[in-house]
């Protein structure tokens, strides 16, 4: 029986693999302000990735309507590294190259694809408000369950970046159970 126990893993983790994500239950915060929530999950992420060259300040852009990290630069206190925080317009050609992370809110169909899109392939972390099944090209997307937040992960989307994350982000993303 316990020969079996290792195929079995790897064949389970190979199914996540292929399903390209890994959903996390809503986090269970001492606190029920989203923001707070919402800040912790982003803080998780950056320490737990590795750029190929940073310039020692996480260069934090935002983009659309960011309904739930709206003080970055405040509420991104608990990082590795100083974060400077600018809003970029949707619109805005050759964002990549001054931004390391890019958090992006709701737009205009289209421009938030638009805008992930142009990330893919380079050293630009991704984050989504709204995307509750991930299905755009960002790396993770905030869910939002009444007052609870969660988080799923985009491996094919991690895999394409660069950017290297920690397995240990699995801590903050967790399988969704099955309801049913």
């Amino acid at each position: 029986m316990r020969h079996l126990f290792a195929p079995i893993a790897l064949f389970l983790l190979g199914c996540f693999v292929v399903a390209g994500v890994w959903r996390g239950e809503p986090a269970k915060a001492a606190s029920n302000d989203i923001e707070t929530q919402v800040s912790r999950f982003v803080s998780g992420i950056l320490g737990y990735a590795r750029w190929p060259t940073l310039t020692g300040t996480y260069r934090f852009c935002m983009a659309g309507g960011v309904r739930h990290l709206r003080d970055a630069q405040s509420s991104l206190t608990e990082t590795k590294n100083p974060v400077s925080v600018r809003q970029l317009a949707v619109d805005e050609a050759d964002w990549t190259a001054n931004c390391d992370v890019l958090y992006v809110g709701p737009a205009a169909p289209g421009q938030r694809g638009r805008l992930l899109a142009e990330a893919v392939g380079k050293p630009v972390l991704t984050i989504s408000e709204g995307d509750n099944e991930c299905v755009e090209s960002s790396m993770f997307c905030l869910t939002l369950e009444g007052n609870e937040v969660g988080l799923i992960a985009n491996l094919d989307a991690i895999s394409r970046s660069g950017i290297r994350i920690n397995p240990k982000v699995l801590q903050l993303v967790r399988r969704k159970q099955d309801k049913g």
